[in-house]
């Protein structure tokens, strides 16, 4: 009787202990990027150095704008901006930004396409 509560014990210690390692995963690196869907551009985020970089690699009188932000629950695609960089041009030179940002909340990077007050051919992709 002594082994099988020893053993049952050893067990909820160890689901315990596999909680606190997955739990434990969310605040990790998250590096990521995403292109505009016209492949005009993209935007990547680089976890150490917390560093948001905006690349326009087409010619075509639109630039590129990159967002790193806190998702809705409701609407991943949109949420509160921490983070918004430019590249107005393909000038061969992206434009990059850090920002500390806690890693314990959920991010998200969107990428769009923009000219003026318009904006189109976003893409998004939830980082943590």
């Amino acid at each position: 009787m002594k082994i099988s509560l020893v053993s049952r014990a050893g067990g909820v210690f160890a689901a315990a202990a596999m909680g606190v390692v997955l739990s434990a995963g969310v605040a990790g690196a998250a590096n990521g990027s995403v292109s505009v869907s016209d492949n005009s551009g993209y935007a990547s985020w680089l976890e150490n150095g917390d560093t948001l970089t905006v690349c326009d690699s087409k010619a075509d009188g639109w630039g590129v704008r990159g967002y790193i932000y806190r998702p809705y629950s409701g609407d991943p695609a949109n949420g509160t901006v921490l983070i918004k960089v430019s590249d107005p041009s393909s000038d061969g030179k992206c434009e990059a930004v850090s920002e500390n940002i806690d890693e314990s909340i959920a991010i998200s990077i969107k990428v769009c396409n923009y000219k003026g007050s318009s904006i189109i051919y976003c893409e998004h992709k939830r980082l943590r």
